[in-house]
């Protein structure tokens, strides 16, 4: 159970990190929910999220790589507890 649970983890990680590459749809809407009209003003003529105050991309980067991390740690102690059952 506890082993499926760090696959699903780290499966929706995985593709989360690919729908962001591929279309920054999550990005732009986690900026806009936060920041409202404010973000991708233009600040000194370049239009981005400097406006905001803060990176979507790189807060959404750092938590889902803990997500990835946290499913690979339940993945490798579930698989521990099975080495030390079966030597039982």
């Amino acid at each position: 159970m506890k082993r499926n649970i760090g696959l699903i983890l780290i499966t929706v990680s995985i593709l989360v990190f690919l729908i962001n590459k591929v279309s920054l749809i999550i990005p732009t809407f986690l900026g806009e929910l936060y920041c409202g009209e404010r973000y991708m003003q233009a600040v000194n003529g370049i239009v981005g999220d400097v406006s905001c105050g803060f990176n979507v991309d790189m807060y959404l980067f750092i938590f889902l790589f803990i997500i990835l991390l946290i499913g690979v740690a339940v993945v490798i102690t579930t698989r521990r507890t099975k080495v030390e059952n079966s030597k039982l």
